[in-house]
Parts: C-alpha cells; structure tokens; sequence
C-alpha cells in the first residue's frame, strides 16, 4: 500500500512539474508588436476568439483587402469608431499591430481613431 500511495505521490509531483515549465515557457514567449496607421471603415466584431483585450470593432481597408480587429481602451476613441460604424465614414486608426502566441491572434492596440473625409 505505502507504495502506491508513493507512485501517486511521484506522479502528482512530475505532473505539477511539467505545467508549471509549460506555463513558465509560454510566458517567456513575447508578443510581437508593430506600429499600425491605416485609413477604412468601421464594423462590428464577431466572436473574439483570440480574446485579446476589449476588441469590439473591426477596421476595413479602403480597398476592402484587410480586416484588423481593434482593441480600445478610450471611450472617445470608442465613440468615434461607434459614429463611423453608423454612418460608414472612413477612419484613421493609429496604434500597435499586436501578434500574440498563436498566428491567427492579431489585433491593433488603438492609440488614436481619427474621422478621415473621403475624396
């Protein structure tokens, strides 16, 4: 009996081990991050399935080619977006490409959303 409470023990030992040098290597694993300045429209984000920060809007391209889901923090950068949302004005949106761990996780840290008049 003492030794399959040993072998247990020992399993729950490495167990613990091996998530705790899984977690301490996906923290050592840093975001990429890139300046971002793009000029489009505004809709609504779906499913956030990366779930990255507050992401409720995607940026359009004017050339309809891209979508980048942005991630405010400024509810006057928010209320701006909300505006072009409803009226399908064209928005300069400037701020940080952030890539995360997995390849499909990408989204832009807004730092500034200004309206754009169209030509």
């Amino acid at each position: 009996m003492g030794i399959v409470i040993a072998i247990l023990i020992g399993t729950a030992v490495i167990g613990n081990t091996v998530a705790a040098v899984s977690q301490a290597t996906q923290k050592k694993i840093p975001r990429q991050e890139f300046p971002f300045d793009k000029v489009g429209t505004v809709s609504k984000h779906g499913v956030d399935s990366c779930m990255q920060g507050h992401i409720l809007y995607d940026l359009n391209s004017v050339d309809h080619k891209t979508k980048d889901w942005l991630s405010t923090s400024s509810k006057s950068d928010e209320d701006v977006l909300q505006k072009a949302m409803k009226s399908g004005g064209w928005v300069r949106v400037k701020g940080s490409m952030m890539v995360g761990v997995e390849a499909n996780c990408k989204w832009v840290q807004v730092s500034s959303v200004t309206p754009v008049k169209k030509r």
